[in-house]
């Protein structure tokens, strides 16, 4: 299923800076902003204590206490000023903190410490001008920000026209940029090198449930986080199985259940404790029991995507995902609490999406939360996201979409502030692969104003449009932003960009070829995740899978030894099977799902099923192998 040619959705009219709920917390954050410095202002000028006038100046601005003794002129004022730089630069740090990790207490903290102590060294008597200067800088800047906002917002006006304007002239040029074919009806086969790459996420799946082997242990609260390692490869594995191998149980179903259980081990979730902490101010380790998108939204996209890839509901049954805290308190989750848990937290937040962690909230985390409810109604008949979808898609277009059209990487949902649009085309792209399962036509008109930034004035590929910092292990390589954007581009089917990312991706990472897994050795587990959700992607294949998965019947090839013997593809035929192995040598093969009792031919082996359905017989392979598997006087 194809949106038509004609269909692109233009950008909302840019009439406002901010949105309502945002333009709500920055005035909310401004009016706080004037108590303090009401308080500081009083310290200033009623506080007959040189200590309390400087502590008043330091609740005027983060460092600034140690301005009231700062000069050019002698060592000791040269020493504060120096001082009040690296104030006002730890306050910046105490930021990024807050922003790493959710730690909401970092920055107001930072800033009283920084009044305090310079509140607490005496020097003599604050001078006046020093107060006057100090006031006047405030002017200064305030009325320098009004003049930057008011400028960008007639540029970002004028630009939102521009977009427009350029849309409605793509509408000739749909069919030519999203030129690649449907999937549907057709058995993909997966390479040798493909299945090379896929042995990558398998066998870190296939390892003993507490084992981590082969995993990148740098931090958990940022994207480098065993959890996204363990969320990407599982998705990469899921479409996987759905488009090569959706009748072979065996490792492939092994894998995607052994990726879920790795979430329930504490190591990866004990993040939350801390996290939850100081964020919320709360003690609840439970990281479902709050919103926390990265790990309750991911993990049921995990879950949704397993069952359409392989039609079990393991993790449908009550209590099947459980969390054992060390203490030896349990929370116990499934799929069903876990939608639940999202729909509760969509409705509760004033934005309608779901912060990450504490207090950010970001597009791209709510798109794969809302393709998890999509996927669970489409798998039970439910129609959940449904009272969800008008305003998930209002609150996104009116709250997250800034003045140059692109939507933003993410906000903070208690003082509305937001972070610039950096990291190159990547944060803008991988966006557009989820939201084609949920808006589909918003996913389109983001890829048409993103694709100017790939291709320069003579159609070359601009590689340095792309961040050299790697999203996975935050090391020098541009594989996860090469990898994310050929993900978007295959599910939107721009087959050119597509080519060229992973033209790109091989140039500047090659593939090595180790112990029969293919990896490369700068690129993070996450980008090889990634990588791999691309290649199994193709045009609106994840849409399909999310909406209306294909149901899996028939036979289905099983219990073959892992890496022994290989299956590129495995695909119903009627009420046979058709596949192509990789192997050497004779080997088991396992079948289920047939007829029971009944006779068939596998190639020209006859088997008879068994009561239950199965059979199993030896194979001769060599090397690439078809496989036919048909009732006995069957075609």
């Amino acid at each position: 299923m194809h949106l038509p040619h004609t269909n692109i959705t233009p950008l909302p009219p840019y009439e406002r800076l901010f949105g309502p709920v945002t333009r709500a917390r920055i005035v909310r954050l401004f009016a706080l902003y004037l108590v303090l410095l009401g308080a500081g202002t009083a310290f200033l000028f009623v506080a007959q204590q040189d200590s309390l006038r400087i502590f008043g100046m330091g609740l005027v601005l983060p460092g600034g206490g140690f301005l009231a003794h700062a000069d050019i002129c002698t060592q000791n004022g040269i020493g504060h000023l120096l001082a009040a730089l690296a104030g006002m630069t730890a306050f910046g740090m105490s930021l990024l903190v807050w922003f790493g990790t959710g730690n909401i207490l970092a920055p107001p903290l930072t800033w009283l410490g920084l009044a305090i102590g310079a509140a607490a060294m005496r020097h003599g008597a604050l001078r006046p001008s020093t107060i006057g200067m100090v006031y006047a800088g405030l002017a200064v800047a305030l009325v320098a920000l009004a003049i930057a906002m008011s400028a960008r917002f007639a540029f970002a006006r004028r630009q939102r026209r521009i977009d427009n304007a350029y849309l409605a002239g793509q509408t000739g040029q749909i069919g030519l940029i999203f030129d690649a074919g449907s999937d549907a009806g057709h058995a993909a086969e997966m390479s040798l090198d493909h299945l090379q790459r896929l042995r990558f996420a398998l066998d870190r799946a296939l390892q003993p449930l507490d084992q981590f082997n082969g995993f990148e242990k740098i931090d958990q609260f940022q994207t480098a986080a065993i959890r996204y390692q363990l969320n990407f490869l599982a998705y990469g594995v899921a479409l996987t199985q759905a488009r090569f191998t959706p009748a072979f149980r065996g490792y492939m179903h092994a894998a995607q259940i052994a990726l879920l259980d790795k979430q329930t081990q504490h190591q990866v979730w004990s993040y939350w404790a801390l996290e939850n902490l100081w964020g919320n101010l709360q003690a609840d380790p439970d990281p479902v029991a709050r919103e926390n998108i990265m790990y309750t939204g991911f993990v049921a996209l995990q879950m949704a995507l397993f069952s359409a890839s392989t039609g079990r509901r393991d993790f449908s049954e009550a209590g099947r995902f459980t969390l054992a805290h060390p203490s030896g308190t349990r929370y116990t989750h499934d799929a069903l609490s876990l939608v639940r848990r999202l729909e509760h937290e969509y409705t509760a937040s004033p934005y309608y999406l779901i912060a990450c962690e504490p207090n950010w909230v970001y597009p791209l985390c709510n798109t794969i939360g809302a393709s998890a409810i999509m996927a669970f109604d489409a798998q039970h008949r439910e129609q959940r996201w449904a009272t969800h979808a008008e305003d998930f898609r209002h609150n996104l277009e009116a709250e997250f979409l800034d003045g140059f059209g692109r939507y933003i990487p993410c906000k903070s949902a208690r003082t509305g502030l937001a972070l610039p649009a950096i990291g190159g085309v990547m944060p803008l792209a991988m966006p557009c692969f989820f939201l084609n399962a949920v808006a589909p036509d918003l996913a389109r008109r983001q890829w048409l104003l993103l694709r100017r930034q790939l291709f320069d004035r003579i159609g070359a590929f601009r590689r340095r449009a792309f961040w050299p910092i790697d999203t996975g292990n935050y090391g020098f390589s541009r594989a996860s932003a090469y990898s994310a954007t050929a993900l978007a581009a295959a599910e939107l089917g721009d087959s050119a960009v597509y080519r060229a990312c992973i033209e790109a991706l091989e140039t500047e990472c090659p593939s090595v070829l180790k112990d029969g897994v293919i990896h490369r050795r700068k690129a993070s587990v996450w980008a090889h995740g990634v990588e791999l959700m691309a290649r199994a992607g193709a045009r609106d294949g994840f849409r399909q899978l999310i909406e209306a998965p294909p149901p899996v019947a028939g036979p289905q090839l099983d219990g073959l030894a892992y890496p022994d013997v290989l299956v590129a593809s495995a695909h119903a035929d009627g009420d046979g099977l058709r596949a192509v192995l990789y192997a050497d040598g004779v080997h088991v093969i396992g079948l289920t799902g047939l007829r029971a009792h009944a006779p068939y031919l596998a190639n020209d082996i006859a088997i008879t099923a068994d009561a239950g359905g199965a059979a199993h017989f030896k194979l001769p392979l060599a090397g690439r192998t078809s496989l036919h598997v048909r009732p006995q006087g069957g075609g």
